[in-house]
């Protein structure tokens, strides 16, 4: 039961720093401890006034204490879970994306892919960012599921709607990206710019968030959506809710092109993201029957 409840409170913390991390980006704060890593302007506490060096230095605290949190946790669970179990191979996972993530935020500072940079090498370290960013937000999903009920199993076709997810999350890292060092004073003006011959790569494929969520994920939210018709009682809610949910976010996610990604819809449209991402993984694994 303790697990359990710090599996949630671990979930939740996970969208926390994650979406400060986005305000980092969204503020061109990713600069503001230099380019040492992990002490800040090369002080354990710097002594600054400006403002984007604490916006940092306060995720990499938070950061900090996310990452004793996760060892903590997994040390917890490997001590009470058999060798092999869901719920030890989730905690390995959550370790091992908890590692990652750091790394790739110490190459984003270091490499200084960070604040105006447009670079090709910032636009793949932001894909792998965000891929690694959804899986440990996965992981941590299914070590909450797995303290809840050990027994689960890969749900068939999971995997391929999982992938579609992830395609379309990775495009939406681009568009972010694109949004926050090309802003546009209007739509018009935002579309002219995505099709110029010779607009910055992040704008050529800025377009393509909208069309893959369009096709992928309003195709996945039908598919969940009358797949629930063939299923009975809670399966039948699983799947119906999952599809409303993809629904919600895809209309969000319109409501955000069209007011041209102000800050405060850019966190919530990423923190729905996670959200629907959880949903998926829940979505995904079911217990094995008889259980």
């Amino acid at each position: 039961m303790k697990l359990r409840r710090a599996a949630e409170i671990l979930f939740f913390y996970t969208l926390l720093v994650i979406l400060w991390g986005a305000w980092v980006r969204i503020s061109h704060s990713g600069d503001g401890c230099g380019e040492s890593w992990p002490l800040c302007q090369g002080e354990f506490v710097p002594g600054t006034s400006h403002g984007k060096t604490w916006v940092e230095y306060t995720h990499r605290l938070m950061s900090g204490f996310y990452g004793l949190f996760v060892f903590g946790l997994w040390w917890a669970v490997v001590k009470v879970a058999p060798a092999g179990s869901g719920r030890r191979r989730a905690a390995h996972a959550v370790l091992i994306f908890t590692i990652t993530e750091a790394l790739l935020g110490a190459k984003l500072v270091i490499f200084g892919l960070v604040s105006a940079n447009s670079s090709w090498g910032r636009t793949f370290a932001m894909s792998l960012h965000q891929l690694n960013s959804l899986l440990l937000t996965g992981s941590v999903t299914l070590l909450w599921m797995s303290l809840s009920n050990p027994a689960l199993r890969w749900r068939p076709r999971g995997a391929f709607v999982g992938l579609i997810f992830l395609a379309i999350a990775v495009t939406g890292a681009w568009a972010a990206l694109a949004s926050t060092l090309f802003p546009s004073e209007n739509l018009w003006e935002g579309l002219m710019k995505d099709f110029a011959p010779d607009s910055h790569h992040l704008l050529r494929l800025r377009v393509l968030h909208p069309l893959s969520a369009l096709l992928g994920g309003g195709g996945l939210a039908v598919y969940l959506w009358m797949k629930g018709f063939d299923q009975t009682g809670p399966e039948r809610r699983l799947h119906q809710q999952t599809a409303v949910f993809l629904f919600g976010g895809l209309l969000f996610g319109i409501l955000t092109l069209l007011m041209l990604s102000p800050v405060w819809m850019k966190l919530a449209h990423l923190g729905l993201a996670h959200l629907l991402w959880a949903a998926l993984v829940r979505w995904g694994f079911t217990p094995k029957p008889g259980v």
